[in-house]
């Protein structure tokens, strides 16, 4: 292998017409970054001219005709270093047509400076969570450019199913502001845990209108739809799959009660209570499940003695009456739907506690409200833990962004992330 193919595969170019000047490769900076300058000769023989189509015989036919002004390339970091292509390009002559025409190379498309390789690599930067100026500046390219690219994939990222999953996990998430509604619609197939769609809004009759794309007896083959309490959501479902088990996801159950014991316990926390700092700082082991609490007795600085989690909470729900019973409904809430006793369940929601707090017996009321779909949650392991890690990841995204002004651009991200589509 000669030496000018060793460099040209070390470069990763392909096209074997490209001759590097071995004399010519030099370090400079430019604007304070290094880069490493690399100078290149595009030259071969053509096969035909490309304005009259006569073949190339002889020299009576084509000719060289000097080099084109140098083409500065974009190529891929060398050994960590910026490094720019300077590319002379030959020029021919037709002697029938007296037309001239430049050499092409498969390096870069024309009237572009930036390498395929590069654009490449664009791509798979693309699927890495990362904000889109932190990837121009690494592959030294503008933000323009990256938008230029997201434009392009986001110009095809209409996801095109022909059948909707057996089971689906529904649920929000915050959008941009060019979305039709505040709130993005994400649905996850649950059996391949992966997204099946991204919808711009979260109103129902733009629901409706997404799902009845689909036929009714597709939509009859959907078994399962696991979402929260949004009513929007649950009258959907119960409108347009007739066969789907609607099961209310296990964590936004505990939710409810997690949010009115906390609540209660935050109503208490008043400076004139002698149990202030207490029941400040010591909220975690009052949401903890009891049966976690720890009976190891510790030094503790509000006790000012050893004692242990237990005897902690103990003291802490018996100051207060209300506290008291809401704690207890509580616990006796999570204990059920750890052990799936859904008659324990169904007896604490219809007949708790007179003392629970008002923000409890809300809890309870929902439960009233969509007790069937609750009864699914213990019938079948189904949950939407696997689309609260995807809300997680955009998020996150979001967050590393500094946020998103276009939709497009924003789903595509996501898809790409999640390995949908390729760039």
């Amino acid at each position: 292998m000669s030496i000018n193919n060793y460099i040209l595969n070390l470069l990763n170019i392909e096209d074997k017409n490209i001759f590097i000047n071995t004399n010519n490769i030099q370090n400079k900076v430019i604007k304070g970054k290094n880069y490493k300058i690399i100078e290149a000769f595009l030259t071969y023989n053509p096969d035909c001219c490309p304005f009259c189509k006569v073949i190339n015989k002889t020299s009576k036919d084509i000719i060289k005709w000097g080099f084109r002004k140098n083409c500065i390339i974009k190529i891929p970091k060398q050994a960590n270093c910026l490094t720019r292509l300077i590319l002379h390009k030959q020029r021919f002559f037709c002697k029938h047509c007296h037309n001239t025409f430049i050499a092409e190379t498969s390096l870069v498309d024309r009237y572009k400076n930036i390498s395929k390789n590069t654009e490449l690599q664009i791509n798979l930067e693309l699927m890495e969570k990362q904000s889109e100026k932190d990837i121009a500046k690494r592959l030294d390219v503008s933000v323009s450019k990256i938008n230029r690219k997201l434009n392009e994939i986001s110009s095809h990222t209409i996801l095109r199913h022909p059948y909707l999953p057996i089971s689906m996990n529904w649920d929000e998430f915050k959008a941009t502001k060019d979305t039709k509604g505040k709130m993005a619609f994400i649905i996850v197939d649950n059996i391949s845990h992966n997204i099946f769609d991204i919808q711009d809004s979260r109103k129902s009759k733009d629901l409706e209108k997404y799902f009845r794309r689909y036929s009714k007896s597709q939509r009859d083959n959907v078994k399962f739809i696991s979402t929260d309490f949004y009513n929007g959501y649950i009258s959907l479902a119960k409108k347009l799959f007739k066969n789907a088990n609607i099961v209310i996801d296990r964590f936004h159950i505990v939710t409810q009660v997690y949010v009115a014991l906390n609540s209660t316990r935050v109503s208490l926390c008043k400076k004139n209570n002698k149990n202030y700092n207490k029941l400040k700082d010591l909220w975690k082991l009052i949401v903890k499940n009891e049966k976690d609490l720890s009976e190891i007795k510790h030094y503790n600085k509000h006790f000012q003695k050893n004692i242990s989690q237990k005897e902690m909470v103990s003291f802490m729900i018996n100051t207060n009456q209300e506290l008291k019973a809401t704690y207890e409904c509580y616990q006796g809430i999570i204990d059920s739907i750890q052990s799936k006793n859904f008659k324990k369940f169904k007896g604490i929601v219809y007949h708790p506690n007179n003392n629970i707090s008002n923000k409890m017996k809300q809890a309870l009321s929902l439960y009233k409200e969509n007790i069937e779909f609750i009864e699914n949650s213990f019938k079948y392991d189904i949950n939407n833990g696997i689309i609260e890690g995807t809300n997680n990841l955009i998020k996150t995204l979001k967050r590393i962004a500094f946020g998103y002004r276009k939709y497009d651009h924003f789903v595509s991200r996501i898809f790409l992330i999640k390995g949908i589509i390729k760039g």
